[in-house]
């Protein structure tokens, strides 16, 4: 019984972990999909690709219910990814509405790439930037400051370090405490935790850490930190003689 019982609390973690990037991303669908109705064929002609790709990724989550039980992420199918167009496509699936002044700012050189599962990197990237949307969203303070979100990234020998910061009101003193946490670490009312769950598991499953990081101004900082992969002796080798 105690076992069976385990399964079950098991079942719904994952379920619940699944919905929840599922939720986010047909939120996003259907924001992109309401615009379509009012725009001209060459704008049709711009976000089609996106709500194809959203509706993709939503139908890609689904199938992972069908796996009984299953509590932790696949293994990562990792490559050589181009980091800035991944994370424009994260800033197009936000929908951030033109009229809420939140600006989103890409600080990525051009063809930094990063060894990792590009489904993956998306999900962390755009659970901590829908976060950092939802925080000035529901930010009410008129302090003067540009409500904006930023995302950079630079690599130093085998690691890429990513950065999304926002100029919000911050975490919370409990969100901090339970951060990470399913159930939780929610910064905001009615909020799961789940975002930050699920991102840290991903990272770490690409050997990597994700971090709050303090900042003299206002707002939220994560950082998350890609290793390479190590490079198996027999392939150096056999590259090294040709």
């Amino acid at each position: 019984t105690l076992k069976q019982q385990k399964n079950l609390a098991d079942l719904g973690l994952a379920v619940s972990k699944i919905n929840h990037d599922m939720r986010n991303i047909l939120a996003s669908a259907q924001l992109i999909s309401d615009r379509l109705a009012d725009v001209d064929d060459p704008v049709v002609k711009r976000f089609a690709p996106t709500l194809l790709r959203t509706i993709d990724r939503a139908v890609g989550y689904t199938t992972e219910v069908l796996s009984y039980g299953r509590t932790t992420e696949p293994e990562p199918h990792r490559r050589f990814v181009e980091l800035r167009p991944l994370v424009s496509d994260v800033g197009e699936m936000l929908a951030i509405d033109p009229s809420a002044g939140i600006e989103f700012q890409i600080q990525i050189p051009d063809g930094l790439q990063v060894d990792a599962d590009s489904e993956q990197l998306f999900r962390v990237v755009h659970n901590i930037c829908r976060n950092a949307v939802q925080a000035l969203m529901n930010d009410h303070a008129d302090s003067g400051a540009a409500r904006l979100i930023s995302v950079s990234a630079m690599r130093t020998g085998s690691v890429v370090s990513i950065s999304v910061d926002d100029t919000g009101p911050g975490m919370p003193p409990k969100a901090r405490e339970n951060l990470f946490a399913a159930f939780r670490g929610s910064a905001r009312s009615g909020g799961t935790g789940l975002g930050l769950a699920i991102a840290r598991e991903l990272v770490l499953a690409h050997g990597g850490t994700i971090a709050l990081v303090e900042k003299p101004t206002p707002g939220t900082l994560f950082r998350i930190e890609l290793p390479d992969r190590p490079v198996p002796l027999d392939a150096f080798r056999s590259k090294a003689r040709h």
